[in-house]
């Protein structure tokens, strides 16, 4: 296990994760993010099991699964509250057009 994966697996939260390792190893913090998000789908398409084998995933399977999902829900989420602000601030500009 990585030191990326480990610390996610401590506290999901800690958003200086890649920073701090990273910083360690002397690569950039984007390139680092870069190559664990492409590890996390690798990991993820490999814990898919074949339609019908019947396959279950192991609990550390199904902890990253669980764990890149809520990732995915609350990027979705604050995309959505961005959306919605900017619906708000442009329609209010149009209003006052007329």
């Amino acid at each position: 296990m990585s030191e990326v994966e480990r610390r996610r697996l401590l506290n999901p939260r800690d958003r200086t994760v890649y920073r701090e390792v990273a910083g360690q190893f002397g690569v950039g913090e984007q390139s680092l993010r870069l190559w664990m998000k492409k590890r996390d789908a690798e990991r993820l398409e490999a814990a898919e099991p074949a339609a019908g084998s019947g396959d279950v995933m192991s609990p550390e399977q199904m902890h990253s699964e669980l764990q890149a999902l809520r990732r995915q829900i609350q990027k979705l989420r604050t995309e959505n509250d961005v959306l919605k602000r900017a619906f708000v601030v442009f329609s209010s500009e149009w209003g006052h057009d007329k």
